[in-house]
Order: structure tokens, then sequence, then C-alpha cells
């Protein structure tokens, strides 16, 4: 069996100790880093599995969060997928809580987030030995487009709370795109998190969302609401990545319509679950639920590419 806690941390190519964002309690495992990338800086959180003694290098698992997200989002989540023996990195993309942050607009391109999420994935180890990818809702966006621009850098994709194609509350948050001003960032983090505070809340999750509302660029609400309301139909190209897709959603899901998930699972060849008793973010609602259906997913194509390099190899 791995264990829980290295004490020695694997190399990340780059990174660098970081101090945590916001007063909320880490798990005593949990490790803030910050990692090269060309927006600059981005922290990220990780949970690393020591290998048993001689045996193979715990397989790696990169989550990218979501708009008005950041690594936050999955530090309740990670020590789960740690004791299930998967070494899990989070990191906040360019403007969200203490990453980064560019000034203008224009640099807040799918393109830029691709290419930040592609310098973590390698500095993570991925051109060695590819690792598992879940983007989850803006972060499924950026994570199918990773995909497609490098395959070979992970062994899956998980699209996460995340729809084929824009939809009704995406054009929503694109029409205020130009009416955020000195308050649009609190505007546009209540419309998903609702039970974001106004004032002070100690150390609780609810004082990191306000704190990252109050980070967060007006640039990167924009550009983000841009994306979200005009992002292509990938489903062609993932399928040609030859990549191993996944599908999951909240039951009670509203940021994209449900009855949108399952035809598009099918169009991608992908498995798909409905997470019960969880909306956007399963991962905080019906933890345990999401990481059944994560580890079955990566388990059954750790196993099946392990057997093809035996086959391979004979």
């Amino acid at each position: 069996m791995a264990g829980r806690l290295s004490h020695m941390l694997m190399p990340i190519a780059g990174a660098v100790p970081h101090a945590p964002f916001g007063p909320e309690p880490l798990d005593e495992d949990l490790r803030i880093l910050a990692i090269p990338a060309p927006a600059g800086e981005l922290t990220a959180t990780l949970a690393q599995v020591s290998p048993a003694d001689g045996g193979p290098e715990p397989v790696r698992v990169l989550f990218i969060p979501g708009f008005t997200g950041s690594k936050e989002d999955f530090s309740s989540f990670l020590p789960m997928v740690q004791d299930a023996g998967y070494t899990a990195l989070a990191y906040s993309q360019r403007g969200q809580a203490d990453s980064a942050a560019p000034k203008r607009t224009r640099e807040y391109r799918i393109e830029n987030y691709v290419e930040d999420a592609l310098a973590v994935a390698r500095a993570y180890g991925a051109e060695d030995v590819p690792v598992h990818l879940v983007g989850h809702s803006f972060g499924g966006i950026i994570a199918r487009a990773t995909a497609i621009a490098d395959p070979t850098l992970f062994r899956t994709l998980t699209i996460f709370s995340s729809g084929p194609k824009p939809g009704p509350r995406m054009w929503l948050m694109n029409g205020m795109r130009l009416l955020y001003g000195p308050l649009g960032a609190r505007i546009a983090h209540r419309l998903i998190h609702p039970k974001m505070p106004k004032e002070p809340q100690g150390n609780s999750h609810l004082e990191v969302l306000r704190l990252r509302a109050l980070a967060t660029p007006m640039a990167g609400l924009r550009g983000i609401a841009k994306i979200v309301s005009r992002f292509p139909d990938m489903t062609e190209q993932l399928r040609a990545t030859g990549l191993p897709l996944n599908v999951v959603v909240g039951a009670n899901d509203t940021m994209w319509p449900v009855q949108w998930y399952e035809p598009w699972a099918r169009r991608l060849g992908a498995s798909f679950t409905l997470i019960p008793d969880a909306a956007h973010s399963a991962q905080l609602e019906n933890p345990s639920a999401l990481l059944e259906a994560l580890t079955a997913f990566w388990a059954a194509n750790d196993e099946a590419g392990s057997q093809q390099g035996d086959t391979a190899g004979a």
C-alpha cells in the first residue's frame, strides 16, 4: 500500500513553497506551491502519496478549477484522492485567488489558459508519466482544449460539471460582462456562490469565497465570460485524441442543463456518471460519490494501460 504522506516533496519543475490563501485550515499533508507558467506564478495545492518500498510511483491526477473558482475548491477533496492512492494537484488558474493576474482582458483568452495548463502539466512530470486530467466547470472547457492541444500528456480526461456548449447562464454572464465595475467580481461570484458572505467569516471556506471575490481582476471576469459564452463544440477533436473520456455531473446542477450531459457522453464515447445529492460542485456536496466515480474510471484505464504495456513487451 502507498503511504499517505511523503516527507520528501516530489519534484515539480520550478515550483517553490507558497503561503496558503485565506484563513481556512488545511489538512496537514497538503502542500502549497507556486509553479511557473506563461501567466507568471500559479499557486497549487499538492497531496502527495509516498510510493511503497520498491514499488512504482503513484499515479498522478491534475485538477483545473472553474469560473470564480480556485485550488481552494479542492482543498477538502484532495486528501480523499490521496487516501485512494493517487498523488493529486489542483492549481488556481490565472486571475484566481493568489495566482498571477495579468491586467489586460486579451490575456484571458482560451489559448492563454491552455498554455498555462500545459506548463503546469509538464512541470508536474506529465511528459514522463501522463496524468489523469480533471476539469471542473470553466476548467472543463480549458481541460478539453488542453487535452486536444497535447493528448500525450494525459492518461484520461474527466469533464466535470462542464457542458458541451454555452448554456443559458453563460449568456447571462456574458451579458453582464460590460457592466462589471468595482463590484463586478462580487456580482459574478454571487451568481455561482449564492451563500458568499459580505462580511468576514473567520476561518471558514465562506471567508475564502469572500476574499477570492475581492482578489478577482475585472479583466479575468470579462475574458472568462467571453469564453464561456462562445466556446466551440470540441466533440470530434476530443474523440480524435484517443484518450479515455469521462463525463460526470451533479444530478441537481443548474449551471448547464443536466439533460445535455448523457447524450453528449454518448457522442464522445465517454463514461457517464450522474452524481446524486450534488449540484455544481460535487467535490464539496457529495465528495464520496464523486471520488467513487473518478477512481473507478481511473483504475479501469490504469489497468487497461498496464495490460497493453505487458502485451507490447511480450
